[in-house]
């Protein structure tokens, strides 16, 4: 299945003007459509909706294309959706020529979002903020109100200069042929529905499956553009584009798609040591940021490493490599490993029955 990232990119990049506003305006203003979208928003459809001092609401629809070959919505969505919701409410308190910057993104998981879920809100609020560095949580629901994960940041707050007055980009006409990628229908097949899986271990579907581009990883993939590389026991190798779909009006990666690739990243590791059958189910994210990669099209790299094997729970740690070999973030993550789980889900068995305690203990 092709990339989306392969298409021409929409959204604007470069519209500094927006910055020599103050932030309750700019961000009052990109609700309301008056900035135009950046390209994250044509390639998933998240949008604020609502905003106060302080306060933010953003809201993505639940698609298809956001589904593994099992039809999982992995915990690195939300991590990916977070990221704008705790950052714009952070800049809705700023004054004009400042930014925010994500130093660090924590998740705790609480349920898997499904298609019934509708979409994903954010209700984002500042807890801090002053002239070097602000604090924000989120809470993630779904349109039945049922809390999914909840989101902390630390953010590193920046000069920009912007001189008052600094024209704003014309918003771009919008192209209907093709619909944005969000918005268009996911093949009917899904790989996944083959029974054989639910006697495989991990290492013999990545081994008989994915090397050989028999099994596809799912609809997800194409939303990405990652690329599984390697497995073993414990480790997952994979990359992730730097693709100009990645920004969030900037041009370098946006955070929350850092996230999203270190936790694919660390389930991919975390899935690699599971016996024929099991499942797991992502439990948190921890994110820290060093350097964000320029969005020119090169392939990130991205490696995981299983570093606690309990009966029960794991635990992995991940690093992204950018093309010269330097540290682009590091994070850890955690999941609970469910017996059965694979089959549960072959036989249409629903993802929230296999979701993680809120708290667990090893055994």
């Amino acid at each position: 299945m092709d990339s989306f990232h392969t298409e021409p990119v929409r959204g604007l990049i470069g519209n500094v003007g927006a910055y020599a506003l103050p932030g309750g305006e700019m961000v009052r203003r990109l609700i309301a459509g008056e900035l135009g979208r950046v390209p994250i928003q044509h390639l998933t459809g998240m949008q604020p909706t609502d905003t106060g001092l302080g306060t933010v609401t953003w809201e993505m629809p639940i698609t298809g294309w956001l589904q593994d070959r099992y039809g999982i919505i992995w915990g690195g969505v939300y991590a990916f959706f977070a990221d704008a919701v705790v950052g714009t409410s952070l800049h809705s308190g700023l004054p004009p020529g400042k930014a925010v910057t994500t130093s660090e993104l924590t998740l705790s998981y609480i349920r898997p979002a499904t298609l019934d879920a509708g979409n994903l809100i954010g209700r984002g609020s500042t807890i801090h903020l002053d002239g070097e560095a602000g604090l924000a949580e989120a809470k993630i629901e779904d349109r039945h109100g049922r809390l999914l994960a909840h989101a902390s940041t630390r953010c590193i707050v920046i000069d920009l200069p912007v001189p008052a007055g600094t024209p704003l980009l014309p918003i771009p006409q919008p192209i209907d042929d093709p619909s944005d990628p969000y918005l268009r229908g996911v093949p009917d097949h899904v790989e996944g529905d083959d029974p054989q899986l639910g006697d495989l271990t991990p290492l013999e579907v990545f081994a008989k499956r994915w090397t050989t581009g028999e099994l596809d990883i799912g609809p997800v993939a194409r939303m990405t553009g990652h690329r599984g590389i390697a497995m073993g026991d414990g480790t997952y190798e994979m990359s992730w584009p730097a693709s100009s779909w990645f920004s969030a009006g900037v041009p370098t990666m946006y955070g929350g798609a850092i996230a999203w690739a270190m936790d694919t990243a660390i389930e991919g590791a975390i899935f690699s040591t599971l016996d024929a059958g099991e499942f797991n189910a992502a439990m948190d994210l921890q994110v820290r940021y060093f350097r964000p990669p320029l969005l020119d099209g090169s392939e990130l790299t991205v490696r995981a490493e299983v570093q606690h094997r309990g009966h029960r729970t794991r635990v992995a740690s991940a690093e992204m490599l950018d093309v010269a070999g330097r540290r682009v973030a590091m994070a850890t993550g955690s999941a609970f490993v469910v017996p059965g789980g694979v089959e549960h889900l072959l036989d249409g068995g629903s993802p929230h029955d296999i979701h993680p305690p809120v708290r667990s203990h090893d055994e």
